[in-house]
């Protein structure tokens, strides 16, 4: 898969996740542990392969893990926030 096919699933991923952790629209389908699951693994092929925007990947990094603690804290509305916050800076353009 390329690094674009990457991004843009990873985009997806997070747009689900201002869902998380229960208010997914169909929870047999996707739900928090999925979705939290999908989005490290893309990640994970998606870091490696990031040669420009190295400061903005760092940056990614801290705030998957700011609204993963959030959403195992049972803190909803800061992980959402977070989750707004990766969406909103367009990860899509990643290089």
């Amino acid at each position: 898969m390329s690094l674009k096919e990457l991004l843009y699933d990873f985009s997806s991923c997070i747009a689900g996740a201002t869902s998380a952790p229960d208010k997914y629209p169909v929870p047999e389908y996707q739900n928090y542990e999925s979705n939290k699951a999908d989005l490290k693994d893309l990640w994970s092929q998606i870091r490696p392969r990031l040669k420009r925007d190295l400061e903005q990947a760092q940056w990614v990094d801290a705030k998957l893990q700011e609204m993963f603690a959030a959403f195992d804290a049972g803190e909803k509305e800061k992980g959402r926030d977070a989750a707004w916050a990766l969406y909103g800076s367009d990860v899509k353009k990643l290089r």
